[in-house]
């Protein structure tokens, strides 16, 4: 027999002061009939949450019972036998036989099922080596073979367990059929759920309902500890005061939550910089609001694989370095998806369709280009509503000092950004926790705060603009600042109350300006594209209006280029301007923008395309592009 001596986990240590519990299990009941009651679809009459010390019934189950050869048995403590689950048979004389050990002290606490009644699965409560308490909703699915992954899982997370064949075998079954009464609802994803947000580890519940996470593994989330939140807010969050883009890193990472609370849609910051300017520092200290540094991900992933990782991030902040490793092929596909909040559509191995995963999440990248440059690379062209979901912000403060605007007296930037660094990997994983404590006393007060605070930077933000992509922008920005506002409020940051907002504005200002435009960006973009395509063809794709039969002929002719005193004029075919000039945008739109800009001249019917005679004789209707495009601001 395997001996084991540690501490038991708190569920286990609640029960009565018996040496064991005998709990058997009915191998030929129908399970769902037991004491709970339950409706049509598998709702409790009355769910309720669980304390330390409801978890279990007090007494037996079906205590005694010999049913189909044996039992179960749960020893906790204070026996002459090792903590643990055995089996104890029952040879052909009806006597018990020596009891087997199988897994050390292993709790099957309640089953678990979502809000229609499927997706059934097992809470199972354990302590590992170290004494800290494991809580895992394991779908019931993973037993339908011989239960690898669920093994697996438990000896992933710290749970030992006897590598005997037969035995590993009565673990599946202890875990299936042991009577449980207590049900708790059970969600896919993190983040709210009603009045209750929901993690791997814990639930911070508003209301009265049992809802548990459920995963396969729960190996995905990197939330974790350590250190003090104390230490936190004095080493890691304070010290970032009067660093704009330090300040907004930590603000949206208590943005996430909020976005549920609201009902507000995600999105992304990027910061876009040089290597060594200090976005690695910005992420770490956002990622010390959930745990280790780990909690840093990389772009270097597929788009399945960021759709796996989604939801295990949704209402939390997702943050991702260097987006240059991303697939230029997918970056507008990936940029739009976890903005959207929803992944593909799949069909299951009968050909029906699956639900579509679905999130909701603020994500912080870093990299050395933008998501424009990016999917420039693909040959692609960036929409607008692409560049509203991610906003590219210049990760240099202009201050001479990267990505910081100030530093300590007497501190290197380079100094300081290490012990920001340290600090937040020795302090970490406490900010979060104590931010959905505090929503959770009062949510409808929070609520009411926080609208009224975004809305009110919103507006300051946004003066008299009236362009829809920057008032989006603008909110987002906002909600950023509302969230880490409240977190002053609630004593979490150290800042004074106006920190989070004048980091705001500062970096909504830079965002601004590099944009160039408080106006409509794409029709900016649209003519940008079309000067950079009559840049760099302008020469070898436009014949020249003045030939003889000297002229080398045009490969691969997009038109006729007649050179003026002002600058040239290019007469663009109309279906080299539809399929290339205009590429990823609609034609007319490219068209009506030049026209608007001047740098269209239109038919005499006010047509944007002019009947022209060519200097090959035909007759035929052109896009006129006149050199005013060149005068342009782009």
């Amino acid at each position: 027999m395997i001996g084991v001596n540690h501490s038991l986990p708190p569920s286990i240590r609640s029960l009565e002061d018996r040496a064991s519990r005998e709990l058997a299990w009915l191998m030929d009941q129908d399970l769902t009939s037991s004491s709970g009651k339950r409706g049509e679809l598998g709702e409790p009459s009355a769910p309720h949450a669980f304390s330390a010390s409801q978890r279990f019934p007090k007494g037996r189950v079906a205590a005694g019972r010999h049913i189909s050869g044996g039992r179960y048995e749960l020893v906790t403590n204070g026996t002459d036998r090792d903590p643990g689950v055995y089996w104890i048979g029952i040879d052909d004389e009806g006597t018990e036989k020596q009891p087997e050990w199988i897994c050390e002290p292993l709790l099957v606490q309640a089953n678990t099922r979502n809000s229609v009644g499927s997706d059934w699965g097992r809470l199972l409560v354990f302590s590992d080596r170290d004494g800290r308490e494991h809580r895992w909703a394991m779908p019931m699915s993973m037993l339908a073979s011989d239960g690898t992954e669920v093994r697996s899982e438990l000896l992933r997370l710290g749970l030992t367990i006897d590598p005997d064949t037969r035995r590993r075998q009565h673990l599946n079954r202890y875990i299936q059929k042991i009577e449980v009464t207590e049900t708790a609802l059970c969600v896919a994803r993190t983040g709210w759920h009603g009045d209750a947000f929901v993690l791997p580890d814990k639930t911070y519940n508003a209301g009265k309902a049992s809802v548990i996470y459920q995963a396969t593994s729960l190996e995905g989330i990197a939330l974790a500890s350590g250190g003090t939140l104390d230490g936190w807010r004095s080493y890691v969050a304070k010290p970032c005061a009067g660093n704009s883009r330090l300040v907004l890193a930590i603000s949206a990472g208590f943005a996430g939550p909020c976005l549920g609370l609201l009902g507000i849609e995600g999105g992304g910051l990027h910061l876009r910089g040089g290597s060594s300017v200090g976005k690695t520092t910005a992420l770490q200290v956002a990622a010390s609001l959930f745990g280790r540094p780990e909690f840093v991900r990389t772009w270097r992933q597929t788009d399945n694989a960021l759709e796996g990782v989604a939801p295990l991030h949704s209402d939390l902040l997702l943050i991702l370095d260097e987006i240059g490793q991303l697939d230029p092929r997918k970056a507008g596909e990936v940029a739009y998806m976890l903005g959207n909040g929803q992944g593909k559509g799949r069909a299951n191995r009968r050909g029906d369709a699956k639900a579509a995963a679905r999130w909701r999440l603020l994500f912080l990248s870093s990299g050395e280009v933008s998501l424009s440059d990016l999917i420039a690379q693909a040959g692609r062209t960036v929409r607008a509503g692409q560049e509203v979901r991610v906003i590219d912000l210049p990760a240099d403060a202009g201050k001479g000092l990267g990505l910081l605007d100030l530093t300590p007296e007497g501190t290197a930037p380079g100094v300081f950004a290490d012990q920001l660094k340290m600090a937040a990997a020795t302090h970490y994983g406490h900010a979060l926790p104590a931010f959905l404590e505090k929503l959770a006393v009062d949510l409808a007060s929070a609520r009411e705060q926080l609208l009224s605070t975004r809305d009110r930077i919103a507006c300051q933000l946004i003066g008299d603009t009236v362009d829809r992509q920057v008032r989006r922008v603008a909110q987002r920005f906002a909600l950023i600042a509302a969230a880490a506002t409240l977190a002053t409020q609630f004593g979490l940051t150290g800042w004074t109350l106006p920190e989070a907002e004048s980091a705001t504005r500062v970096c909504f200002d830079a965002w601004l300006a590099a944009r160039g435009t408080k106006g409509n960006a794409e029709p900016i973009a649209m003519l940008r594209q079309v000067k950079a395509f009559l840049d760099t063809h302008g020469e070898s794709r436009f014949t020249p209006w003045y030939i003889d039969e000297k002229t080398p002929r045009t490969i691969n002719k997009a038109g006729f280029r007649r050179d003026a005193d002002e600058g040239p004029e290019y007469f663009v075919e109309v279906e080299a301007f539809r399929r290339e000039v205009a590429k990823g945008f609609d034609y007319k739109a490219v068209a009506s923008a030049l026209a608007e800009h001047g740098a269209l001249r239109l038919g005499g019917d006010g047509r944007l395309e002019r009947k022209v005679l060519l200097p090959d004789r035909r007759n035929t209707r052109v896009y006129q592009i006149n050199s005013k495009l060149w005068a342009l601001d782009l």
